[in-house]
């Protein structure tokens, strides 16, 4: 599959979220989405960065359709506030692409509630804020949810008993991994929720290999080797990218890029189907408990 950013195609009339779309991957994204017609919704934890963004990209692209709404991923309260704001503005929500993230975390970092730190904002967050908009999603025709992932998922496992790390020995990258197998699991179980209710949005996943972000280049030994082998974001974002918005883009879809850690967008059914659907539908009850927050 050879797919550029070009290949994008109009998107006038849909409404996306971004979330963490004011830097790296999410600006980017953002950025591609209303070049091609899309109203993008920033959804980052501060209005003035979110402003800035903004400003950043209409000075080349002064017509774009964008506006930001503050989002925290680790404050219920923050979630359940966008999400208000959010329906209260839209009737419609073409693409959300869960994309903002914290990445390997050096020492062990709780939220207020006690969570820990990556499992909270990667995966719960994200959970509750799609759970709130999924009302708004159903009725959305060909609405798409794309969860950002990682390749770290390989490396993950959803221990019920610790999710918290509170006797486990921390590690940041075992901790990561977890947290971007649990966007994985969500993606198919959202992916089973769709098909029951008979409607036509989709549940996807995507990772963007090693890409030159921020965030990449700020975590040891793999932020020194990103500046060697890592590619540019907008080569990174393409996975991303395709799957918002390819019309080739399937229901339960993983895209990376083709050799692993830079390439053109390529599928892993694979990997997918070696996904535990009852560890998905188990992590789906436990993360309802832990929000709250129910689909319905």
């Amino acid at each position: 599959m050879t797919w550029n950013l070009t290949d994008i195609p109009n998107l006038t009339g849909k409404v996306a979220i971004v979330t963490g779309g004011n830097i790296g991957l999410g600006f980017e994204s953002t950025y591609q989405l209303a070049k091609n017609g899309a109203h993008v919704i920033i959804a980052c934890r501060s209005t003035e960065k979110g402003e800035a963004a903004i400003a950043k990209i209409k000075t080349q692209l002064p017509q774009a359709s964008l506006q930001t709404i503050p989002l925290d991923l680790i404050s219920a309260k923050s979630i359940e506030d966008f999400a208000t704001t959010f329906t209260n503005q839209h009737d419609r929500l073409g693409i959300l692409l869960n994309n903002a993230g914290v990445v390997n975390l050096e020492h062990l970092t709780r939220t207020p509630e006690g969570h820990e730190m990556h499992m909270a904002t990667n995966h719960f967050g994200h959970f509750a804020l799609t759970g709130l908009l999924y009302p708004t999603i159903l009725k959305t025709e060909n609405a798409r949810v794309v969860t950002v992932s990682s390749g770290a998922a390989k490396w993950g496992e959803i221990q019920f008993d610790d999710l918290d790390w509170t006797t486990r020995p921390y590690s940041r990258v075992k901790s990561y991994g977890d947290s971007k197998l649990a966007n994985l699991l969500f993606m198919i179980e959202l992916q089973k929720h769709f098909e029951n209710k008979g409607v036509s949005a989709i549940s996807l996943s995507a990772h963007p290999g090693l890409t030159g972000t921020e965030r990449q280049q700020t975590i040891g030994i793999g932020g020194k080797l990103s500046k060697w082998l890592a590619s540019p974001v907008k080569s990174g974002v393409r996975p991303q990218l395709f799957a918002a918005t390819s019309p080739d883009a399937q229901a339960n879809d993983y895209y990376g890029p083709k050799f692993g850690i830079k390439g053109p967008p390529k599928n892993s059914p694979k990997f997918i189907a070696q996904l535990d659907r009852n560890l998905a539908q188990q992590l789906w009850q436990t993360t309802e408990q832990i929000t709250g927050i129910k689909y319905e």
